[in-house]
């Protein structure tokens, strides 16, 4: 089962992981070495006893708000908000409101467009996706510092379909704002899946992919090439990362997170945090995948739109003239190096 929507593999990567049993292929994307799932630690207080709100954390994601709306570019960007709780949502639409009375050039700037901003809670917020989602945690320690493990329709049954829903809404970036952090959910006094899914979630919010522990070895139990074939790319492409690190470039092998990888990520020299290209090694096997098409959606039309520039490798090529092939990725790293400013060549 394919996975398109998401711009960045790191926004579905925790669902993949959490509750499809990676079984979901997605795509790696250029620029997805950092998360973009983060987590916005807030110091506030969950007032369990009366109003089950947390006024911290909702002015926290109303000034987040704020600073997009006023920001030229950030405001291009479809902005939600999903918070835990109804209660929480009303906090945040109060406050917001506030600003608006305020600054009505904002509020037109948040309605304008197609998608215009949204604040919804777990149980009415599937079906609607934006670029950009802020998610109010909302529970944490009351007053007293103690942290309940009562998390509203999150520990009902089903919970957990809810939290799942909740965290894949994003199309290029979630910001998690969060009074509570994983280590104060004590997973032995309670047995809801769903709190468990909320404490794995911060855990990933936090430290990113190292949450997740996928290996290379998980991966392969879902990837649609052969074993053999696996083994041959795995192969040649210590072959190619290697010589490619004696001139000078860093790679990482096997990028992304589920079945699917792209056999070599070249780092950007000028730009660290993003890969400059994607090296493909296809052996005997890949001649003989399902259909043309499937090869063409895969390596041409989603990967490009995602932003990879990809350099293809054939084993015989390389196992001919080695030097050859190191060439030819070197050339294609200089052009795009040193192509003009925002020009996107063909690979």
């Amino acid at each position: 089962l394919w996975h398109y929507r998401s711009r960045h593999e790191s926004l579905i990567a925790f669902s993949n992981r959490q509750y499809y049993e990676n079984k979901l292929l997605t795509f790696p994307s250029p620029n997805d070495l950092v998360s973009r799932v983060r987590l916005i630690p807030v110091d506030g207080v969950y007032d369990r006893g009366r109003t089950k709100q947390n006024p911290a954390e909702a002015r926290a994601v109303v000034a987040e708000i704020v600073r997009r709306l006023e920001d030229p570019v950030l405001s291009r960007q479809s902005l939600g908000v999903v918070s835990f709780s109804s209660v929480q949502q009303n906090l945040i639409e109060d406050y917001l409101t506030e600003v608006f009375r305020e600054r009505p050039e904002l509020e037109e700037r948040a309605m304008q467009g197609i998608e215009p901003v949204f604040i919804k809670n777990l149980e009415n917020v599937q079906g609607d996706e934006r670029d950009v989602i802020l998610f109010s945690v909302g529970y944490g320690p009351d007053k007293t510092g103690r942290v309940s493990l009562n998390f509203g329709p999150l520990n009902r049954e089903g919970g957990w379909r809810r939290l799942n829903v909740a965290v894949s809404r994003a199309r290029s970036e979630m910001l998690v704002f969060s009074t509570i952090q994983a280590d104060q959910l004590d997973e032995a006094r309670t047995g809801s899946q769903g709190v468990a899914g909320l404490k794995a979630f911060l855990e990933y919010a936090q430290r990113g992919r190292p949450a997740l522990a996928i290996t290379a070895g998980q991966a392969e139990t879902t990837a649609p090439a052969g074993r053999s074939e696996r083994s041959e790319q795995a192969s040649l492409a210590a072959r190619i990362a290697n010589a490619l690190e004696e001139n000078g470039y860093q790679t990482q092998l096997l990028v992304g997170s589920s079945g699917y990888r792209i056999d070599i990520g070249i780092i950007d020299p000028d730009r660290p945090g993003e890969y400059i290209l994607g090296i493909l090694c296809n052996g005997a096997t890949y001649r003989d995948a399902r259909t043309t098409r499937d090869r063409e959606i895969l390596q041409q039309s989603v990967l490009k739109q995602l932003g990879w520039q990809l350099h293809q490798i054939w084993a015989v090529d390389w196992w001919e003239n080695p030097a050859k092939e190191i060439r030819r990725i070197l050339q294609h790293l200089e052009e795009l190096r040193h192509r003009p400013q925002g020009s996107s060549p063909e690979a």
